[in-house]
Parts: C-alpha cells; sequence; structure tokens
C-alpha cells in the first residue's frame, strides 16, 4: 500500500511539472521597446506628478559620485522614443542606487508590467549599470503571466538625452532575450 502511494505522488510531481513547463514558454523568444525616464521633472508626460523618478534616500553627507542615494522610479514603456498613448505597452517599476564610489555605478532592481492585446504579465530585472558603459546589461530573473518562468539577458542603449527645466529627460533602448 505505501509502495503505491509514494508511486502515486511521484506520478503526481511529475505531471505537474511537465504541465507547468508546458504552462511556460508561451512568450516570446525576444523582445525591443523603449523607455522615458524623467528625473524630478515630467513636464512632458501626462502624469499627476511632474516627474517619473524621485529620490527617496540619499547618505547624511555628500559622497561622490552620490554613492548611497537611492531613487524609486515609475517609467512609461513604448514600442518607439515617443509620449503618445498610441506607443504605450506598459511601465517599469522599481528601485537604483548609486553604488559606485570610483565611477558613476548603479545597482537595478526593476519590473517591467505589460498589458496589451499581445502580451500580459511582468519581467523582473536585476543588474548594474555603470553610466561610462555604452551598452549596459540585466539579467531576466522571471516573470508572470506570459511571461512566467522567463530568464535571459536584457540590454539597454540611451538613445536620447536632453535638459529640460535644468533635469535630464532620457530615452533607452531594451532588448530582451529570453527562454522559458
Amino acid at each position: 500500500m505505501a509502495d503505491s502511494q509514494i508511486k502515486l505522488a511521484i506520478l503526481a510531481v511529475v505531471v505537474l511539472a511537465i504541465a507547468a513547463r508546458s504552462a511556460s514558454g508561451n512568450g516570446p523568444p525576444s523582445m525591443e521597446f523603449y523607455m522615458y525616464i524623467a528625473v524630478q521633472n515630467n513636464s512632458l508626460l501626462d502624469n499627476p506628478a511632474p516627474f517619473t523618478a524621485v529620490q527617496s534616500a540619499a547618505p547624511l553627507q555628500n559622497q561622490s559620485f552620490d554613492f548611497g542615494k537611492i531613487h524609486t522610479f515609475d517609467n512609461p514603456l513604448t514600442t518607439m522614443p515617443s509620449l503618445d498613448l498610441s506607443f504605450r505597452i506598459g511601465r517599469v517599476e522599481g528601485w537604483y542606487g548609486n553604488t559606485g564610489q570610483s565611477i558613476l555605478t548603479l545597482f537595478l532592481v526593476q519590473t517591467f508590467s505589460f498589458n496589451t492585446t499581445e502580451y500580459n504579465g511582468t519581467l523582473s530585472l536585476v543588474g548594474v549599470d555603470v553610466a561610462s558603459d555604452a551598452v549596459k546589461y540585466a539579467s531576466v530573473i522571471g516573470g508572470t503571466g506570459d511571461f512566467a518562468f522567463a530568464r535571459g539577458v536584457a540590454t539597454q542603449t540611451l538613445v536620447s538625452i536632453a535638459n529640460i527645466q535644468d533635469r535630464t529627460v532620457s530615452w533607452f533602448h531594451y532588448k530582451l532575450d529570453l527562454k522559458y
């Protein structure tokens, strides 16, 4: 009797593992999109707050390369570098902290949320952003919905940068290579 229960339990685990594996993989193998960011100023975005990223913590004394500062962000994602609502595909929310003491370096934790007719779900990314690097890389460490069990690599490149009302406004291009 105990043998048959053990065999049944093993069979159930195998079936669940196969079902979970087949449920994943419905997402795209790659994606490309743009992110807009305005640090503590965003007069161009239809947003109740005039910014998409704010400083939320800082050390007691000023540090080189703003070491120790933490920012919280909520930025739109688009199919083109435009704030036109017809190009919106989602948003990215998270935190970045200034972690470099000899060069401007950010540690980022971010969740990309997509809610379109094509994709619905989230992707979580973690990575280090050295400001002087032309291309930045982050690890895709998971996802939900259409991106369940996603993992992979995200590359980020700067498309444009401008100063508007003494604040930095930037567009970044993202390319994600995903596996499920």
